[in-house]
């Protein structure tokens, strides 16, 4: 104890130390403590609807077919002579596609044409016989007025100018028939060349030169290929099935447009051409066919596309994005922001117009709606508000 005395620096050292430990274990057990509801906080990107115009479309697939398609048959009997055309080739209207063997065609024209030459020659005969007894018909009967000649005579003379006009109305006849027999004869060389029956490209060529075809093909197996195949696309055509609940909506002059995987960028115009007055009975659609201008041929038979028909437009509709709805079995809800907690609120939804979704139930306009984090909250729970910028509003 003396030399603690002695030494009263090495006392206060040590008052101090006592003290400093002292007051740094009463801050740590009374400092302030963190906020755990401040730490659940979630942050949410919001946005307000809108309410605008748009158009009501009606969106589908569909294979894009050609507007017109053709297997191209031969209407007479031979061996194909040669082929003008092959696979892709785009032809004109009425352009030689296949030539098929035709001497012998040609020499049936040749005698049908000597025929009916014979034929006239025969008529021109029989016409100075007629003249020659229808001369000695009027002689007679001036000069059976003074009996120089008999009653017989000019019966006689009668008779055969009958005769000789009969056997000219028979040999008209026949050249009538050598006439329509020249003129099928005609028809079967013209046909031995085989023309493009619209414009179009040759999408199959089943056959070869050299290869035997008949008419009876296209008549008796209506299974068969043909020769080629023919298809128009300078006009595309494209079938889609509406489902039943859309039906009163879509009409014949409705636009539409479509979007083909090859062509992702380019929207083409089209419009609705036809609709089928009845429902498919297995899948309770209707056809409407929709047909669209295609002269820089770009669209292909087979092509897929998406397609939208414009079947109306909202007039100030209340929309939000479509990322903000959630869906519960056959309920629709989302999320607001209200009070700065997240609350859930039921809606109906109607149209569709590109990312954003008609809202016609639920809301008044004026909400925060939940976008980004709508996964991360539930009704109730605290939540700070971040507005999202135009076109951010993907979670």
């Amino acid at each position: 104890m003396s030399r603690l005395i002695r030494h009263p620096f090495i006392i206060l050292g040590i008052i101090i130390f006592v003290a400093v430990t002292a007051l740094v274990a009463f801050r740590l057990n009374t400092g302030a403590k963190p906020d755990k509801k401040a730490a659940r906080l979630i942050t949410v990107g919001t946005v307000a609807p809108l309410r605008q115009d748009f158009d009501v479309r009606l969106a589908y697939t569909a294979d894009i077919s050609p507007n017109q398609v053709v297997n191209i048959f031969s209407r007479v009997d031979g061996y194909i002579a040669k082929l003008h055309v092959d696979k892709g080739d785009f032809v004109r209207l009425n352009q030689l596609l296949v030539e098929i063997d035709h001497t012998d065609y040609h020499h049936a024209v040749n005698q049908a044409k000597a025929n009916l030459s014979a034929a006239k020659a025969k008529v021109l005969q029989q016409d100075a016989v007629v003249r020659n007894a229808k001369l000695t018909f009027d002689r007679m009967q001036s000069l059976i007025k003074d009996q120089f000649v008999s009653q017989q005579d000019l019966d006689t003379a009668l008779v055969n100018f009958d005769a000789a006009s009969a056997a000219q109305e028979s040999l008209q006849a026949q050249v009538n028939q050598m006439e329509v027999a020249l003129a099928q004869a005609e028809t079967r060389l013209a046909y031995s060349y085989i023309r493009a029956p619209f414009p179009g490209y040759i999408a199959e060529r089943n056959l070869d030169t050299g290869a035997y075809v008949s008419s009876a093909t296209a008549s008796t197996s209506t299974m068969s290929r043909g020769i080629m195949s023919l298809h128009d696309i300078n006009t595309v055509r494209v079938l889609i099935e509406v489902v039943e609940r859309d039906i009163p909506l879509v009409k014949v002059g409705q636009k539409a447009e479509l979007r083909a995987e090859a062509y992702p960028d380019h929207v083409f115009e089209g419009t609705v051409t036809r609709v089928v007055q009845a429902l498919n009975r297995a899948t309770r659609t209707m056809t409407v066919e929709i047909d669209l201008p295609n002269m820089d041929r770009r669209l292909k038979g087979g092509m897929f596309a998406r397609v939208e028909v414009m079947v109306g437009t909202r007039r100030q509709a209340l929309q939000i994005p479509l990322d903000a709805v959630s869906r519960l079995e056959n309920m629709q809800y989302i999320y607001i922001v209200q009070d700065g907690n997240a609350r859930r609120v039921d809606i109906e939804i109607g149209a569709r117009n590109g990312n954003h979704v008609e809202v016609t139930r639920g809301l008044t306009g004026h909400e925060q709606i939940i976008v980004a984090g709508k996964d991360l909250v539930h009704d109730g729970i605290p939540v700070h508000a971040q507005p999202l910028q135009p076109g951010n509003s993907q979670e």
